[in-house]
């Protein structure tokens, strides 16, 4: 799901009920690692800042 502000800031709420990696569209950052992310890990989530 992706939540964003009439400013343009966007957020993507993301889980991965896989057992595999799963490759993210654009790079961004996680908010709950505070680290750049690429790729979700299996059984993963995340909350990214889309740039």
């Amino acid at each position: 799901m992706t939540r964003h502000t009439p400013d343009g800031r966007r957020w993507r709420f993301l889980i991965n009920h896989g057992t595999e990696p799963v490759p993210l569209p654009e790079p961004a950052h996680d908010l709950l690692t505070d680290a750049p992310v690429a790729e979700l890990p299996p059984g993963g989530c995340a909350v990214l800042r889309m740039a």
